[in-house]
């Protein structure tokens, strides 16, 4: 069987998580192994897409008045609020099971294991979107927020989203990392966000509530790894940081806590 590393960080900041994701997209080279990686965020933190527009979508009195960092992604995708979550990221090499596929088909390969890992925590009938061509869905697809709408090959129950995520790619490597809502606290979500979704609330399907118990980063990162591992016929083996790694991250922290880069967003 092929080897995966894996990988599992609680509770650093927005700006380190972030750094280590780009670091390990960036070294992702066609003689490295994918790494697949769980982690958790030291507190709120407002995560956008690369492409939007920090002045149109952050109401800034509410995340400075209550202490939630505001950090800019590389992958597309809109505003998640990081708060009562774990968060995944898949980065590699565009080779093997990810040999000539296209960002979609990526995106499939990775919601079937997104699948089979809540199947795994007794999530019932949880199914991934092919179908967003309703009217309905193009209007939500132009809100701010992340889970207000289920985009192609995210996660659902009940049309309730359970797991967003979002992927940048080139031509030889990838990072595709997402969000897998555990509990939800509304005033937060929309309180951080200039004109938000007041319907959110009935749009997700967090776990803990769906579940009746609370979610820990082990259980969590101990059923997606054995869901990927079967999807994808590998053994994901526990390890930490390369040095390499270690030290891109590091130097790129400032960047990531940068006005420049943050509020400006990306020239």
């Amino acid at each position: 069987m092929d080897r995966w590393r894996l990988l599992v960080h609680p509770d650093l900041s927005g700006y380190q998580q972030m750094a280590i994701d780009e670091a390990l997209y960036l070294l992702a080279t066609p003689d490295s192994v994918p790494v697949l990686r769980f982690y958790t965020w030291q507190k709120p933190t407002l995560s956008l897409g690369f492409f939007q527009d920090y002045k149109r979508v952050v109401s800034e009195p509410f995340v400075m008045h209550n202490n939630i960092d505001v950090v800019r992604r590389i992958t597309g995708g809109r505003a998640v609020l990081h708060q009562f979550e774990v968060t995944y990221a898949l980065a590699g090499p565009l080779k093997n099971q990810f040999a000539d596929k296209s960002l979609k088909e990526t995106y499939r390969l990775i919601a079937e294991a997104l699948n089979r890992g809540l199947a795994s925590l007794g999530v019932p009938q949880a199914q991934f979107s092919k179908d967003v061509s309703s009217q309905e869905s193009q209007n939500e697809s132009r809100l701010p927020q992340c889970f207000v709408a289920v985009s192609r090959y995210e996660i659902a129950k009940d049309v309730r989203k359970i797991i967003g995520s979002a992927q940048k790619r080139s031509r030889d490597r990838f990072v595709q990392h997402g969000s897998i809502l555990l509990d939800f606290d509304v005033a937060f979500q929309n309180g951080c966000i200039l004109n938000p979704d007041l319907q959110i609330e009935k749009k997700v399907a967090p776990l803990n509530p769906m579940l009746g118990r609370a979610l820990s980063l082990a259980e969590v990162s101990d059923h997606f790894k054995k869901a990927f591992e079967e999807q994808f016929q590998v053994t994901a083996e526990p390890t930490e940081l390369e040095k390499s790694e270690r030290d891109l991250s590091r130097s790129m922290e400032e960047k990531y806590q940068s006005a420049e880069w943050t509020e400006r967003g990306c020239r």
